[in-house]
């Protein structure tokens, strides 16, 4: 198992103050989540939270708290609307909004998915049935995909409508964190490629398997390993990946294999899903976290280098990295959500 340090354990304070068309990168640091635009301005959205989704049209935040509430408000300000309450040995994993923006999927009560309209008040969530691990929506909004491990390995696609479920791929291997593309014509998912050693005596070992990135092609039911040339021989853990907007890149977190996360050593990578095409994007040793902007020109990543962390953008077409936003001393990490 991974260990993130990008942990948000958090209360439940709401700030107001966004102005009404606001969109930018959604960020946590250390608890504090804040919508950061594109000229780098930052604006406060919570002080507490423990995961958050902005809706497609960005105007909208879902957020989770340690008291284990779904609630909503609007980027603009205002009181957050609750609209879900767990019981108290319940706890919410993913959330995640549909494409339509209307209703929301998240993980809750006995580790099942479930889907609540966002449009009426009182609004009872649909229990979809038993879930294993994190979610990815279909572009149409009609299905959704996890990796599962058991009792089989691979991916399981959810129709939301009928609510049947289909192992359209087995792997045999453990996988994780599976993300339908844009376009609906791939699946990305990660797989572990290779186990920690075994030690000796029964001695414990911290170290964790090494995971690859993999892409599962819906058209053809292939399935090929992404393998990133440019990046150091021992770089060969993929720690995080997007997908950009149309569908044609990927952009990957690849680092060493370490007992601590993020680890040694880090980069971040860009590659055609073809892979004929593949650049490093990054130019220090601990860049992790890139996500695409939703014109997909662009990309921003974490730079932690030093402290405090930057946020660097890195235009496409160029090439050129610039500061985006550097941190301060009580705002000195970043986890980057999404980017609207």
């Amino acid at each position: 198992m991974r260990h993130p340090i990008f942990v948000v354990l958090l209360g439940t304070a709401l700030v107001a103050g966004a102005a009404v068309g606001d969109s930018g990168l959604l960020v946590e640091s250390y608890g504090k989540l804040m919508l950061v635009r594109p000229d780098g301005a930052e604006r406060v959205l919570s002080d507490s939270t423990n995961s958050a989704a902005l809706s497609p049209d960005g105007q909208t935040l879902a957020f989770t708290t340690s008291s284990q509430v779904l609630s909503i408000m609007s980027v603009a300000g205002g009181p957050p609307k609750q609209m879900m309450k767990l019981p108290a040995e319940s706890h919410f994993g993913q959330i995640g909004w549909m494409k339509d923006g209307r209703s929301l999927l998240y993980e809750g009560k006995d580790g099942h998915l479930f889907i609540i309209s966002t449009s009426q008040a009182g609004s009872i969530p649909r229990d979809l049935g038993p879930w294993y691990q994190g979610f990815s929506v279909s572009p149409d909004g009609s299905s959704v995909v996890h990796a599962v491990n058991s009792p089989v390995t691979g991916l399981e696609v959810l129709d939301i409508s009928t609510g049947r479920r289909t192992m359209i791929h087995k792997t045999g291997k453990v996988v994780w964190n599976a993300k339908f593309s844009p376009d609906g014509q791939w699946i990305a998912y990660e797989m572990t490629f290779r186990e920690p050693p075994r030690t000796k005596n029964d001695e414990p070992d911290c170290t964790p398997p090494s995971i690859g990135l993999r892409l599962y092609w819906m058209r053809t039911q292939a399935d090929t390993a992404v393998t990133i040339s440019a990046a150091p021989r021992d770089w060969n853990n993929v720690k995080s990946f997007n997908w950009s907007p149309d569908s044609k890149r990927l952009a990957l977190t690849v680092g060493t294999t370490d007992c601590d996360y993020p680890g040694s050593a880090n980069g971040v990578f860009m590659t055609l899903v073809d892979q004929k095409s593949q650049i490093r994007v990054s130019a220090g040793d601990m860049s992790l976290e890139p996500v695409f902007s939703p014109d997909g020109t662009e990309l921003v990543f974490i730079d932690f280098s030093d402290t405090p962390a930057k946020l660097i953008r890195y235009d496409i077409a160029t090439g050129n990295r610039t500061l985006f936003r550097r941190g301060s001393e009580t705002d000195n990490f970043y986890h980057l959500l999404d980017w609207k």
